[in-house]
C-alpha cells in the first residue's frame, strides 16, 4: 500500500503519529487531523485511504470516540498494533514543577496519569483537549504544562514518565473502507433483543464455536436511554468466522463485521 495517505490524530508529537508511522510503508504520506472523528471521516470522504486511531489503553480503557466511529461509519479494521505510551509532563524551557497551575491533555492521557496528578498537582486545573498536540500548543508559559509523548519546539520535559502504570500501552487500529479477511483476530458490533438472557445467548455462541473473546464493550445506542450495542473482539485462529457470524446474525440485530486482521 505504498504512496497513499494515512490520517491520524494531531501532529508528529502524538502517540497516534507514532502508530501511523508503524502502519505506513515507504512513500506513504501521514496527514494530521484535529480529532479522531475527523481523521476517520477523512477516510469516508476519500481524503485519505486509511486512518490510524487509538482504540484501547491498558489503564484508561476503551477510546469511545473510535468505537462510535466504527459503528457509525462504513469503515472497517485493517490491522492493529500495540505501542508503549510513556506520558511526560512538558512545558516551556526553564519551567519548574511547583510553578505549574494548569495542565492540558487528551482525556485518555489525563486518565492514565490520574494518580500522579492527584498527588503532585492537587490544586492545579486539568483541562481535557482534543489531542496531546493541542495540549502542547497551549503550554505557552511556565504556569502551563501538557501531558504528551514528546516536547514541541521551545519546550522540554519537566518530569518524565508520569503515567501511573509504567507498562502503560495503547492498542491502535488501521481503519479503511473495506474489511480485511486475513489475520487471527476479528471484531464485531451488534445489538441484542431487549429480553432476559439475550446477551448471554449471543455470547455463548463464541464458546460453542471454540472461539476466545478477548474483549467485550458496551456503548449506548444513542437513540434512547437503556439501549446498548456491544463490541466484541475474538480470536479466530486459522479458521473462518463465517459460521459464527451466520448464527450471530440470527440472535442479534444490526450486526456489523468489523474485519479480520493481524498485527504489526
Amino acid at each position: 500500500m505504498s504512496g497513499i495517505k494515512i490520517a491520524y490524530l494531531g501532529d508528529r508529537y502524538t502517540h497516534t503519529f507514532a502508530a501511523a508511522k508503524k502502519f505506513a510503508e515507504d512513500g506513504d504520506e501521514l496527514v494530521g487531523y484535529h480529532t479522531i472523528f475527523q481523521s476517520i471521516d477523512a477516510v469516508v470522504k476519500g481524503e485519505c485511504v486509511y486512518a490510524a486511531a487509538p482504540v484501547e489503553n491498558s489503564c484508561g480503557g476503551s477510546v469511545t470516540e473510535t468505537l462510535d466511529a466504527l459503528r457509525a461509519f462504513p469503515v472497517y479494521i485493517r490491522r492493529e498494533t500495540v505501542l508503549h505510551v510513556p506520558q511526560h509532563l512538558i512545558s516551556v524551557a526553564g519551567a519548574v514543577k511547583n510553578g505549574i497551575r494548569t495542565i492540558y491533555s487528551h482525556p485518555q492521557a489525563l486518565a492514565q496519569c490520574d494518580g500522579y496528578l492527584r498527588t503532585s498537582f492537587p490544586d492545579a486545573e486539568t483541562i481535557a483537549v482534543s489531542s496531546t498536540a493541542e495540549a502542547l500548543s497551549l503550554a505557552t508559559d511556565p504556569s502551563k504544562a501538557a501531558i504528551a509523548r514528546t516536547p514541541a519546539e521551545g519546550q522540554e520535559i519537566t518530569e518524565a514518565e508520569i503515567e501511573d502504570v509504567k507498562n502503560n500501552s495503547t492498542r491502535f487500529i488501521l481503519i479503511g473502507m473495506s474489511p480485511s479477511r486475513e489475520g487471527e483476530k476479528c471484531s464485531v458490533v451488534f445489538e441484542t433483543p431487549n429480553k432476559p438472557g439475550a446477551l448471554t445467548e449471543a455470547l455463548s455462541l463464541f464458546g460453542a464455536h471454540g472461539l476466545n473473546m478477548t474483549k467485550i464493550e458496551s456503548r449506548p445506542h444513542k437513540s434512547e436511554l437503556g439501549r446498548y450495542v456491544f463490541f466484541v473482539d475474538f480470536e479466530c485462529g486459522g479458521g473462518s468466522p463465517d459460521a459464527l457470524l451466520a448464527e450471530l446474525a440470527a440472535h442479534t440485530s444490526g450486526l456489523k463485521f468489523l474485519g479480520r486482521y493481524g498485527s504489526v
